[in-house]
């Protein structure tokens, strides 16, 4: 599973896990917290026992792929709109 920058998730604010389903934001916690560097087999674990449903490591990377896409882009466009161009 691809590791998370330490840029992207020092910038997680309130509006941008809202933005998320609930899903996907347990995803982005199991992802990004003290879970982060655990087998996925331990993550997988973990999102069974918080979301009450079954995972498996392919719902996990697409999810996960799904949350940072949203990030990725409500980032780009607060970071556009008030950032000058070099």
């Amino acid at each position: 599973m691809a590791q998370f920058p330490s840029e992207l998730t020092g910038r997680l604010t309130p509006d941008l896990i809202a933005a998320l389903t609930l899903d996907e934001r347990a995803v982005i916690e199991a992802a990004t917290g003290e879970l982060g560097n655990k087998p996925d087999a331990v993550k997988l674990g973990w999102l069974k026992m918080r979301t009450k449903e079954s995972w498996t490591k392919q719902r996990y990377t697409i999810t996960v792929g799904r949350a940072l896409e949203k990030i990725r882009t409500r980032l780009a466009v607060k970071g556009g709109s008030g950032s000058p161009k070099e």
